[in-house]
């Protein structure tokens, strides 16, 4: 893995929460990029805790994923906690 951010531990489980919710919606990285306008190798990079991510790009993923900015960093809701 690469840079280790201050907060790593919450954006590998926010990478974690978007890939659960994305493939229970059956939306692969390609279409979430079509949908956001996110370049899908930063969608992978977000995914993966390889970058600090904005809160302007965690809204427009929840919104994309039809889902609320709270309901998206809704951790305890993660399969493997």
């Amino acid at each position: 893995m690469g840079k280790q951010y201050r907060d790593q531990e919450y954006l590998v489980k926010l990478g974690k929460r978007i890939i659960e919710i994305r493939e229970a919606k059956n939306i692969t990285q390609e279409k979430l990029q079509e949908l956001t306008g996110l370049d899908t190798r930063q969608i992978g990079r977000i995914e993966r805790a390889e970058t600090n991510v904005s809160i302007s790009s965690v809204k427009l993923i929840a919104d994309n994923l039809k889902i609320s900015v709270p309901e998206l960093l809704d951790f305890s809701k993660l399969a493997d906690k």
